[in-house]
């Protein structure tokens, strides 16, 4: 989808009056009056509900090296509050939170004051905004600590069904070719799915499982470059191993490095088309590029498969882009002369409807920061010069497929005849992010602002995946032995519908 490039309706405050009130609020000060309101809200406090967990002692904390501690006290309580205050009154899934923002922005005012230093600042900012379990909104820390401070082992995991599996060894580490397809079954002496939970998960900005498990499989890779990833393997041959290796991928790498195992199998180009017999695949792995016309690319391989006596379109990469280039894509499939965007909603922030909210109910979402806009489905034309799919067709998809990729899904799920969806559950986020800099160090975030919902049913696409309609769930077998078992069922089930 188009990213909101300004800062939309912002809320400014002044940074002496914040450090005021925070020397209240750390003394103890009850950070919100009982006035006998009308209404309560609904939330429990943060603290009702939450533990909060230390930062993680595992980063850090253990590392010899000397992070930067250049952010002052009025920085790192200023980069805090405009994130809170940006999120308060602009993050569109506030009304599904089951505590209370406020709250929460009082628990971390003396973490983020206490931090160390400014790598753990920002661990604490991006744990505050992934407590909104929301994969449109995030914090980033503009690269400050990657290339000084750190590095990457020179391996690569993969996580299939939950478990996390060796997939590539370069064949200069310590490591030989029979650790290829081992399953990591313990990091730093903890359980592995315990260490995601407790170590990773919190840090990581998604709406679904399936995506807080794959951005965390990148997470395991890298650390501070004087430490070791430490960790037990169960080998394919059923033996268990510890594992030490130093995080320093990137500075022991050379241009004639060799690896075994599967080193990568993402596409070269961002549009591709292959064939299958008769059956055409076509893959379009993002719906933005800076080097590729897509308008005309799509139009160019739907052009050559126009012949097809079936059509395959894989998304399972598409992580996403303009709105615009997959309502071109989605043309192909209509069958009329219009279809139908997604509806959405967003937020509303209406001074005077919070103050009667007070006391009149119709209000009451106002003064709750609640409020919401529902803009209803745009149609959007077809020409009807345009030659459409006729042959029968399914769609691919998987975790990977996100935002404006999930925009076409949505907009395609609820329409009679589709093509069949295949394989597993999209990363399940979309939206419009509202971005914003600012941060200390040159650091930026984003908020999500846009809640799309299903076109004809009006139902919401939130914190949850596209279900496909048939799913296929590949292991670490058919990924070593570079099998596609989702395009193998994608072939069949065209096979059946050419012979309906």
């Amino acid at each position: 989808m188009l990213y909101n490039n300004f800062l939309g309706r912002s809320i400014h405050i002044d940074v002496k009056v914040i450090i005021v009130l925070f020397m209240f609020l750390i003394l103890g000060k009850e950070n919100r009056a009982n006035n006998n309101l009308a209404f309560s809200g609904g939330c429990k406090s943060f603290y009702e509900q939450v533990s909060l967990p230390k930062v993680d002692t595992l980063s850090s904390q253990k590392t010899s090296l000397k992070l930067p501690t250049n952010y002052s006290t009025q920085e790192k309580l200023f980069g805090l509050s405009k994130i809170w205050s940006e999120a308060k009154y602009n993050f569109v899934n506030i009304d599904k939170l089951d505590f209370d923002l406020d709250s929460l922005y009082n628990t971390y005012i003396p973490k983020v004051i206490a931090s160390p230093n400014d790598y753990e600042y920002y661990q604490l900012l991006q744990r505050f905004v992934a407590s909104l379990k929301d994969g449109h909104t995030e914090v980033f820390s503009n690269g400050q600590f990657n290339s000084k401070f750190r590095d990457y082992i020179p391996l690569l995991f993969q996580d299939f069904n939950k478990k996390i599996y060796i997939t590539s060894i370069r064949t200069t580490s310590d490591l030989d070719s029979t650790y290829i397809g081992a399953e990591l079954i313990e990091v730093r002496g903890m359980p592995t799915a315990k260490y995601l939970k407790n170590h990773i998960f919190p840090y990581i900005s998604a709406s679904t499982e399936q995506r807080l498990w794959m951005q965390s499989v990148y997470k395991l890779h890298s650390g501070f470059k004087d430490q070791f990833f430490r960790g037990r393997v169960k080998k394919k041959d059923g033996t268990i191993k510890e594992i030490k290796l130093k995080f320093d991928g990137e500075a022991t790498r050379t241009p004639e490095d060799k690896s075994w195992g599967i080193t990568s199998n993402w596409p070269e180009h961002v549009v591709e088309l292959d064939w299958k017999g008769d059956i055409a695949v076509i893959g379009i792995h993002a719906f933005s590029s800076r080097r590729t016309n897509l308008y005309e690319a799509i139009d160019s391989v739907m052009n050559i498969a126009k012949n097809a006596k079936g059509l395959i379109i894989d998304l399972r990469r598409n992580g996403g882009g303009s709105t615009e280039v997959a309502w071109h894509l989605q043309k192909y499939f209509t069958k009329g002369d219009h279809f139908l965007n997604f509806a959405w909603e967003t937020r509303i922030n209406d001074g005077v409807g919070k103050a009667n909210g007070n006391w009149i109910k119709k209000y009451e979402d106002h003064y709750l920061n609640k409020a919401l806009r529902f803009e209803k489905p745009e149609s959007i034309e077809v020409s009807d010069t345009l030659e459409r799919v006729k042959c029968p067709a399914a769609i691919l998809i998987g975790r990977y497929t996100f935002s404006a990729a999930e925009d076409f899904l949505v907009n395609m799920y609820e329409v009679k005849d589709r093509p069949l969806l295949i394989g597993e559950p999209t990363g399940g986020s979309t939206g419009s992010p509202l971005f914003f800099g600012g941060l200390p160090g040159g650091g930026s975030a984003r908020i999500c602002t846009r809640r799309v919902c299903f076109p004809i049913s009006s139902k919401p696409f939130v914190n949850q995946g596209i279900e496909p309609d048939i799913v296929v769930k590949p292991d670490i077998d058919d990924f070593l032995n570079e099998r596609d078992v989702v395009l193998e069922k994608s072939i069949e089930e065209i096979k059946k519908l050419s012979k309906d």
